[in-house]
């Protein structure tokens, strides 16, 4: 009986020692496939070998004429422009614009490999489209290679940007200037208008009439016979120009000796008429009483 107990033990530590083997077979198989899948995506991530370094060598390239078109560029973003007429528009360099209507995914102070599918030059600086965007590891990254990607611009052009700079806050000092004389210049103009006394035509406007002291007519805004200004419309115009063409009117307005004998005349007559009006009225007033 023991004997078959002995039996059995060795079989199941047997069957164990077995199971314990494929485990670690199976185990060890798998840990092989991993790293050979890891190694291969890491294989498949390989960053192609940029055909500029930095962005001031392609900016140099450009500058002489070169055609970039289907090469490839290593830079930093210096910064970047989602909402430029371009679209997202990475900035580096001098008078680099990478750009693209798609959103990159980068930030500022990324180092980027793209290439480079159309270059074109406006108002002064490069507009370049580009592919196949590939974020650089800084890791990846020698300390030379560093310092030349985050390298400031040179002397030459920190001096031209500073004598700029010195020019545009010139500039904007003396348009400052201007804009403050001007200023003082339309308040003191304000100040005499506001200490010199009023005309007598704006007197008259205020009053109601027009510059002449005429009454205005009924919801107009001239006199009878005039203008808004004032003076004689072209009929009335026209009557004084008779007057003084004939004699009647001097030149400034008054009668003449002539004039003053047809004014007299013509008071004469309306006396006669009026007496002869009235003689009328009272034999009326005869005939009438005479009826009664």
């Amino acid at each position: 009986m023991k004997k078959k107990y002995v039996i059995a033990a060795s079989l199941l530590a047997v069957m164990g020692m077995s199971a314990a083997c494929s485990s670690k077979s199976t185990t060890t198989k798998s840990t092989v496939k991993s790293s050979k899948v890891t190694h291969k995506k890491k294989a498949t991530k390989k960053l192609p070998k940029p055909d500029y370094a930095t962005a001031e060598d392609a900016e140099a390239a450009l500058n002489a004429g070169k055609v970039l078109e289907g090469k490839t560029v290593r830079f930093r973003v210096n910064d970047l422009r989602p909402k430029s007429a371009f679209g997202y528009n990475l900035e580096t360099g001098q008078h680099l614009n990478f750009v693209s209507p798609h959103n990159p995914k980068v930030k500022v102070g990324d180092i980027v490999i793209v290439k480079v599918k159309e270059v074109t030059s406006t108002l002064g600086s490069f507009v370049i489209k580009y592919s196949n965007l590939h974020k650089v590891p800084l890791r990846s990254l020698s300390k030379a290679e560093k310092d030349k990607l985050n390298k400031k611009p040179n002397t030459e052009d920190e001096t031209d940007s500073d004598s700029d700079t010195t020019s545009a806050n010139q500039n904007s000092s003396q348009r400052n200037n201007a804009k403050s004389t001007s200023s003082n210049t339309q308040n003191v103009e304000a100040a005499k208008q506001q200490s010199k006394p009023k005309s007598q035509g704006e007197i008259n406007k205020e009053l109601g009439h027009d510059p002449k002291g005429a009454p205005l007519l009924p919801g107009q805004d001239h006199a009878a016979g005039a203008n808004v200004n004032g003076d004689p419309d072209p009929w009335v115009q026209g009557q004084i120009d008779w007057a003084i063409r004939e004699g009647y009117m001097n030149p400034d307005g008054t009668d003449t000796e002539k004039g003053k004998q047809l004014l007299q005349q013509g008071s004469d007559d309306e006396d006669a008429d009026s007496n002869n009006s009235s003689y009328d009225t009272n034999d009326d007033d005869s005939s009438y009483d005479t009826d009664y």
